[in-house]
């Protein structure tokens, strides 16, 4: 429980939390409880512990790639004091208790109230005995990050969600829907679909509109100030908004940057799958129009099989047994997922495209996620990775679209 006060931060990058600017903020600031300071910072005493909440919604049975069946959302502590070698181990968890299901309930704050007040709690002080120095001290505990799948997110962050007009919980871009097909979600791409006589709508990846915690502040004000429910369901509708945040009693969690996206499911869980269903033409009924990305439903049975057969020499300690993945996704986990792009796909993909520019995608893909898979990153090669996310969306838009967005 010692690793956090021995940690020595780095120069220039970033090897784990305690190299964040989240934290490094928080060691500057004044703990405040309900709004009341208190004459300490966070994580001035050697035993204050940096922790993080995850929420993650799971099927109770049922097999697994289907929706359907009861589930139920585990709550659980990770504490970041311990070294991240071991910090992830079931073992080192802290179970605070499960959400049931099967319907999603009324009241998310309700099952997060009593974990609210222990967090009040132990930010005023716990009196406790250290055995090795052999004293007492108070011992003090703070939330640095809120974590979990889009689902628990929206709840906690009490946000409209990904589909909505403004679905980004880090920024201000706002989306467009197919309002002549009748669709009611939002989506968003970079270049907005043209309109004709209306100026064309633009989002610079490089430099897009992003939020701050006092941002989500003053909207939550104007929505408590707004004379009628109509402008404050205007002013939700805008921002994204439903009502105020969750485990907002101690300052010690900012609303836009607490609530980092999660890579599991935003990379293995959703846009490798995803992908896959654009190569094989099963995203969401769209034709390649002019483009030429799709894969022959007969090449991609031969990769199925390749894929069955490559992991038959592999050890299990690499990797567990992968279906064929033409016939059968639905024993893919995010584990399985990384696997096979990272290691399965340049191989088995390379020749398989009509054009080698959507091969050439894929490697780079490849390339960032191996990047973001580091267990340490310099500031410099965090700047050319943001180049190399934004070059990959937008070439996405071009490949997938083109001629329609641009």
């Amino acid at each position: 429980m010692g690793y956090r006060a021995r940690f020595e931060p780095s120069v220039d990058g970033v090897r784990d939390v305690f190299d964040s600017e989240q934290y490094k903020n928080l060691c500057n600031k004044h703990v405040s409880i309900n709004g009341v300071p208190r004459p300490y910072k966070f994580f001035e005493g050697k035993h204050d512990i940096a922790m993080s909440l995850c929420m993650d919604g799971f099927l109770l049975f049922g097999k697994r790639g289907r929706r359907n069946g009861p589930s139920a959302t585990p709550i659980v502590l990770q504490i970041y004091n311990l070294p991240p070698d071991i910090r992830t181990h079931l073992i080192r968890l802290i179970s605070l208790g499960s959400i049931p299901g099967p319907n999603q309930p009324r009241d998310w704050g309700s099952y997060l109230a009593p974990i609210d007040d222990e967090l009040v709690a132990l930010a005023n002080g716990i009196p406790t005995y250290d055995c090795i120095d052999q004293q007492q001290f108070m011992l003090r505990a703070y939330l640095l990050y809120k974590l979990g799948d889009m689902q628990a997110i929206n709840h906690i962050l009490s946000i409209r969600g990904h589909n909505a007009f403004a679905p980004c919980r880090s920024c201000h871009i706002k989306g467009c829907r197919n309002v002549t097909g009748g669709d009611t979600n939002y989506y968003v791409p970079l270049n907005a679909p043209r309109t004709p006589g209306q100026e064309n709508r633009f989002w610079d990846p490089e430099n897009l509109p992003m939020r701050s915690h006092n941002d989500y502040v003053y909207s939550l004000k104007q929505m408590a100030d707004a004379p009628t429910e109509a402008a404050r369901e205007a002013i939700g509708f805008n921002q994204g908004l439903r009502e105020a945040p969750l485990l907002r009693h101690v300052n010690s969690l900012d609303f836009a940057r607490s609530v980092p996206w999660d890579f599991m499911h935003m990379i293995m869980e959703n846009l490798c799958p995803l992908l896959i269903d654009h190569w094989t033409g099963k995203f969401k009924n769209l034709d390649e129009g002019s483009g030429n990305y799709r894969i022959a439903s007969e090449v991609w049975d031969e990769i199925g099989a390749e894929t069955a057969e490559a992991v038959q020499s592999i050890p299990a300690a690499f990797v567990r047994v992968l279906p064929d993945i033409a016939k059968d996704r639905s024993g893919f986990t995010a584990e399985s997922w990384c696997f096979w792009f990272l290691y399965l796909a340049p191989t088995l993909l390379k020749g398989r495209f009509l054009n080698v520019k959507y091969y050439r995608h894929l490697c780079s893909f490849v390339d960032i996620i191996k990047t973001c898979l580091r267990f340490s990153i310099t500031h410099a090669e965090i700047n050319d990775l943001e180049t190399k996310i934004v070059v990959w969306v937008q070439e996405y838009e071009k490949y997938v679209y083109p001629g329609f967005f641009y």
